[in-house]
């Protein structure tokens, strides 16, 4: 293929300006078409293309070699007067090419060079220092792409380019290439989203933050700083999602891509109502000042040493921490992770007065050095920590800052509007995330009815429950305010920011650990939707007549999202019935006939436990049963939002709804080996016949390591569990029986008085290892799931399981060896 303008032959430059302007600006069109496929929607419209050129476009590996590709095809192959045609192809999309716009408006000069092509200051710099950028952004990349989502400089396309990246710095890199390929306004954007993400890294690579008068910033760039000036007063926790979020959901984009925008948080569509965002805009209650102090200068008014002060402001850079940053990440979790036990670190945090992060981490610090004393210490353990094991999912975000907001509130005599309420609202939705199953006929539960179920449930801290009920044993609203803290903390244990996937180890004895899933993963018949069939239940609007009860901004949003479930609720139910369901009449159903007619679909069989996720099912129930309360706390309608979007999501079709692999245990061959975790790099693809899922394994040493596990799932609305090939770990004192147990199976590993063995295809392996032993003295057997011996060769490797045939096989995908 032609690399570039000089490999094609000359097609009579005298003759063909317009050929002869397109090779002259080859380096500057083919950075800037970045997103090709809506100039090739128009060229095939225009009978520039065919099909079979487009297919053999987009077969190209990256955006630069189909750009290069399709420029190839225009010069070799189109005559002047279809390069004129092309030329106005890319002057109809030039929005999804900003980079040339200012080359298009300028028109054909074949006496102008590629270097003509204006690039910005900002645009310069960043091309300076991209190097540097992708070392050190490392997870700030995600909330600044989300940034830029919403201000409509990456589409969704682009977001999900950068997010499929496996490693930040891949995923910094594509960042800055997308914002290099768009141009100035791109790139001074992604300087002013690194000054409010990270103050002290904006500092660090500029000298100075960015101002109106900074003649290094763009005319675009210093109107988002008056409009930032103007919102000084909002707290910045929810300044990303204020005024700019309403450019972020034209129903013009595709809107499944932007519905699995969990990390987003307002779901497309649903929220492309400005006066709903300015209204909300007016409930933010604005924070005193000194809480909106910034940077190292505020650190002087804490109580703490100079040492520790020093400490703080090394910590505060450390994990992306200043006065603003309101409650966004789970310090307990770095407490652990310097080695405190958590009872401990949870019993000192709960006892503060305040629940965000900074008084969290300072707090933190005083301990550690009142008690330990060493500094030195403190600092290589910090470094040590990974801050995406602090981060907490946006769904976790949204319920806190909820929960400030009911802080702020002035509460009157109406029941409904109780402080209670909104506990009761985090609670319940709390219990939805940690609870395997939920009942079909959910009650509406109360507050102490929440707090008893949680006080079952496994997964939640018993501390902070039994807090909560000494707290609400009498419904008081000067409650709250107590229970703020023992709240906040069960929402950042409740929502992590992980993987679905991921299995954390637990220590059981020494080098064995138990795999514990951070998230609960249900699994149902449910396979998801066609994509055209979610887009247009989410992009259509609903034009029914509105009445008093539904007069309010807020409440039209609220109605609309309504609509649009209820719409994809009879779709679903339609995939198990012969008339494909009967879709609801928007000129009829508002109000309180919409939220009875969700009710009604959702108490239908279709939606029982075994065929539908019972967690997206409460959301959806929870979101009708506080309705009462939405005109007096609008901001729940951001939580609605987010319900609609997660939805969304889980409509999209996926092997994960029915199917699963479920790790048991792991048992490393080394004494100072620990295990980290392991979690899916790849979504489970159904091939062959079979179903396979790549996992990638984090061990703290290079060792190797036995794990168990087993996969569960439906087929045809049937559940099953396979287990199979099975397993036995044989224990034994006696030399001679372990090596005569060897020779009954497969042997997967030998380890001092026991060893792994693996049943042969329809072998009764168990028997006949009983009869090796004469007594219970003598040893004894284990029956396990599927097992496997894992060599890794580094601290880190990836695996692929298959389930074909009734049965499990694993096989290296990096970096291991498997037996």
């Amino acid at each position: 293929m032609a690399d570039g303008p000089h490999s094609l032959k000359s097609s009579g430059e005298n003759n063909e300006p317009l050929k002869t302007f397109i090779k002259k600006s080859w380096d500057c069109i083919v950075p800037a078409l970045y997103n090709i496929e809506p100039l090739l929607d128009h060229l095939i419209a225009n009978n520039l293309l065919q099909v079979n050129d487009r297919s053999e476009i987009l077969a190209e590996k990256t955006p630069q070699q189909k750009a290069r590709k399709l420029l190839e095809i225009v010069y070799c192959q189109l005559d002047e007067r279809s390069t004129s045609v092309f030329i106005d192809c890319l002057k109809k999309c030039q929005h999804q090419y900003p980079r040339l716009k200012e080359w298009l408006m300028e028109g054909p000069d074949i006496h102008r060079g590629p270097s003509d092509i204006h690039r910005g200051p900002s645009e310069q710099k960043l091309r300076k220092q991209s190097h540097e950028l992708c070392n050190r952004l490392g997870s700030l990349v995600t909330p600044i792409s989300m940034k830029l989502f919403s201000k409509e400089l990456l589409n969704p396309h682009e977001l999900e380019l950068i997010q499929n990246e496996v490693t930040t710095y891949s995923q910094c890199q594509k960042l800055v290439a997308v914002c290099l390929g768009k141009g100035e306004k791109a790139c001074s954007s992604l300087y002013q989203a690194i000054l409010e993400e990270d103050q002290f890294l904006s500092y660090e690579i500029d000298a100075h933050p960015p101002t109106e008068e900074d003649d290094t910033l763009s005319w675009q760039s210093q109107q988002a700083n008056k409009e930032q000036t103007s919102l000084s007063q909002v707290p910045k926790s929810i300044l990303c999602s204020s005024p700019d979020c309403a450019k972020a959901v034209e129903e013009t984009w595709p809107v499944l891509n932007r519905m699995s925008l969990e990390d987003s948080g307002i779901p497309g569509s649903m929220v492309s109502n400005t006066e709903f965002l300015n209204l909300r805009e007016e409930t933010y209650v604005s924070m005193p000042e000194s809480k909106q102090e910034t940077g190292p200068q505020n650190l002087q008014s804490f109580p703490v040493e100079e040492n520790q002060q020093a400490l703080l402001h090394e910590a505060m850079q450390l994990f992306q921490i200043d006065a603003s940053s309101g409650m966004s990440l789970n310090i307990c979790k770095l407490g652990v992770a310097l080695g405190l036990p958590r009872d401990t670190v949870m019993n000192y945090l709960l006892a503060l007065e305040t629940a965000d992060d900074l008084s969290q981490l300072r707090a933190l610090i005083n301990w550690f050095m009142d008690n330990i004393g060493d500094s030195e210490r403190l600092k290589l353990r910090m470094r040590m920590c990974d801050r995406k094991r602090m981060e907490l999912s946006q769904r976790g975000k949204l319920l806190l800052e909820l929960l400030q907001q009911a802080c702020q509130m002035q509460y009157s005599e109406e029941e409904d509007m109780h402080p209670a309420v909104i506990v009761q609202f985090i609670l319940r939705d709390c219990l939805t995330e940690v609870q395997e199953e939920l009942p079909f006929q959910q009650p509406n539960l109360g507050l102490v009815d929440c707090l008893q179920e949680l006080q079952k449930n496994s997964r939640v801290d018993p501390l902070i429950v039994q807090e909560l009920q000494e707290i609400w044993n009498e419904i008081e609203p000067s409650n709250l305010q107590q229970s703020v803290i023992s709240v906040a903390q069960l929402v950042r244990d409740t929502f992590p920011l992980v993987h679905p996937s991921e299995h954390e180890g637990m220590f059981l004895s020494k080098r064995r650990y138990k795999c514990y899933q951070r998230l609960v993963q249900r699994v149902t018949a449910f396979k998801g939707l066609p994509v055209t069939a979610v887009r247009r239940v989410f992009t259509s609007k609903h034009s029914a007549a509105r009445t008093a009860e539904f007069s309010d901004s807020v409440c039209r949003q609220y109605e609309d999202l309504c609509f649009k479930i209820l719409k994809v609720l009879y779709r679903i139910k339609g995939q198990h019935s012969a008339n494909h369901g009967t879709n609801p009449d928007n000129a009829q159903l508002s109000g309180h006939d919409l939220a009875n007619a969700i009710h009604n679909v959702l108490s239908e069989p279709e939606f029982a436990c075994s065929l539908f996720d019972s967690g997206v099912r409460s959301r959806i129930l929870t979101l009708l049963d506080y309705k009462s309360i939405l005109v007096h706390v609008p901001y729940l309608l951001t939580l609605h939002c987010n319900t609609t979007s997660l939805l969304a999501d889980y409509l999209k079709r996926s092997e994960s709804h029915s199917f699963q692999f479920c790790f048991e245990d792991i048992h490393i061959f080394h004494d100072v080996a620990a295990f980290h975790n392991l979690y899916s790099i790849k979504d489970p693809v159904a091939i062959d016949n079979g179903i396979e899922e790549v996992f990638r394994f984090r061990v703290s040493e290079q060792a190797s390591f036995v794990v168990r596990l087993y996969c569960r799932g439906y087929i045809d609305r049937k559940a099953f569990k396979c287990q199979e090939p099975a397993s036995y770990l044989f224990h034994s004192t006696q030399e001679s029986i372990l090596r005569e147990a060897q020779d009954l199976g497969t042997v997967i590993a030998v380890e001092r008085q026991c060893v792994w063995l693996r049943r042969n295809v329809e072998e009764d392996l168990k028997t006949r290892l009983e009869k090796l032993l004469p007594d219970s003295q003598s040893g004894y057997i284990e029956e396990g799931t599927c097992c496997f011996l894992i060599k890794p060769l580094s601290t880190e490797c990836d695996v692929r399981f298959i389930f074909k045939d009734n049965a499990i096989s694993a096989k290296a995908e990096r970096d291991a060896d498997v037996l």
